[in-house]
């Protein structure tokens, strides 16, 4: 089985064939491309460079590797950056992760405050009603030692 494209490809005697030789008989016919004949024909003259055009070449060599230089640079420059930035964004996480367990910490620490607080409030309390007692025991003990010799002094 013969492929489609060997046909459109052709052979020197084909249709093809025959199409490119009238091309090139045609071509070189045309006066009005000098360009083409031209290079076909002879070889073109290449004019002699002035010394300003030199000078231009040199100058445009200049710049062509100061602005490699600075391509490298930018490269560089634009590499340090992204280190940085990725630093930063890692910083920053760990920053967040800190203030968070801070915050925690922080909570925690003013609930058990809470906590003290209250349990010394009712220490306080439990304190003052125990010296209370106390007096009211010490006054009650005195009444009675003051009675009990009043008592002894009538039975005698």
């Amino acid at each position: 089985m013969e492929r489609k494209d060997n046909k459109l490809r052709g052979s020197s005697n084909g249709i093809i064939g025959g199409y490119q030789k009238w091309l090139k008989s045609r071509t070189q016919e045309i006066n009005c491309l000098p360009k083409l004949k031209g290079l076909s024909g002879k070889k073109a003259e290449v004019p002699e460079e002035s010394e300003e055009m030199q000078a231009l070449k040199a100058e445009l060599e200049k710049t062509r590797v100061v602005k490699e230089k600075l391509k490298m640079t930018v490269t560089r420059d634009r590499k340090e950056c992204d280190e940085l930035r990725d630093v930063n964004m890692t910083m920053d996480e760990a920053i967040e992760q800190e203030t968070k367990r801070a915050r925690k910490e922080e909570w925690s620490r003013n609930k058990f405050r809470g906590a003290l607080w209250g349990n010394n409030n009712e220490l306080k309390l439990r304190k003052d009603e125990r010296d209370e007692s106390r007096m009211e025991t010490m006054v009650l003990e005195d009444k009675l030692k003051a009675y009990q010799r009043v008592k002894r002094s009538l039975t005698e």
